[in-house]
């Protein structure tokens, strides 16, 4: 196997997926200064969406967005900042399928709610759906793949279709944040037979406004679900 992996080596030179900067073999797939540019979400953090707040390190505080307008999730928590390198690796998995970046987002990911979030609570791993007919337009299913990802290595149980996308809506990414609660209000339907009386932890890539995960949210629990945490790869910094 050493000889394999020394002509392979050889043949294809292990690089940084980022930058092409060369690698050594050690399992990373990005090189450090790519990794060192791709800052985590630490505290102080308000406790419920996780969003940075100013306030002593060791206050429970909830951010003014959360106390305006209360979340229907518990928790919501991501390892990164949607930010630079961060939100260009995000992209290059979700629109150009690089699956090793699924991968390592995944393992990032499941560091973080070991760290974070109430393990022995959550009963299923459940992703924020797309669409059918956007589904296979794409032919991929981001959220879908890492919920998956993470579900196993958290060794909790994944259930796909617990939660569907009943209408399509128009893509979050250019909307202010009023119109994204709108957009996506009565979107989203829950089967109860999968949900009922469960704590669900939700998973997508990007958690920007919170309106996609308030939306399932509000849905999981009128459909029976116990609670809802919410799990990202990463978060867009508030301005």
């Amino acid at each position: 196997m050493q000889i394999l992996h020394a002509l392979s080596d050889l043949l294809y030179p292990p690089a940084c997926l980022r930058c092409r900067a060369p690698l050594t073999r050690g399992g990373h797939i990005f090189c450090r200064a790519c990794r060192a540019a791709m800052p985590k979400v630490g505290a102080p953090m308000c406790r419920r969406c996780g969003a940075p707040v100013a306030a002593a390190f060791d206050a429970q505080v909830d951010c003014a967005t959360c106390r305006r307008r209360p979340p229907a999730f518990a928790i919501a928590r991501a390892r990164r900042s949607y930010t630079g390198p961060t939100a260009e690796i995000i992209q290059g998995f979700k629109y150009r399928r690089r699956w090793r970046i699924g991968r390592w987002l995944s393992r990032d990911m499941a560091a973080c709610a070991r760290a974070a979030l109430p393990l022995q609570e959550i009963d299923l791993v459940v992703p924020v759906p797309l669409h059918w007919l956007k589904r296979r337009m794409a032919g991929f299913d981001h959220a879908g793949q890492l919920a998956r990802d993470t579900a196993r290595r958290l060794r909790l149980p994944h259930d796909p279709r617990a939660l569907r996308r009943r209408r399509w809506t128009s893509t979050q990414t250019r909307l202010p944040a009023p119109a994204r609660f709108r957009n996506v209000r009565a979107a989203f339907a829950a089967d109860p037979r999968r949900v009922a009386h469960r704590t669900v932890l939700l998973v997508d890539d990007v958690l920007t406004s919170g309106a996609t995960a308030d939306a399932c949210a509000q849905v999981l629990a009128a459909t029976g679900a116990r609670r809802v945490i919410v799990l990202t790869a990463a978060r867009t910094p508030r301005a």
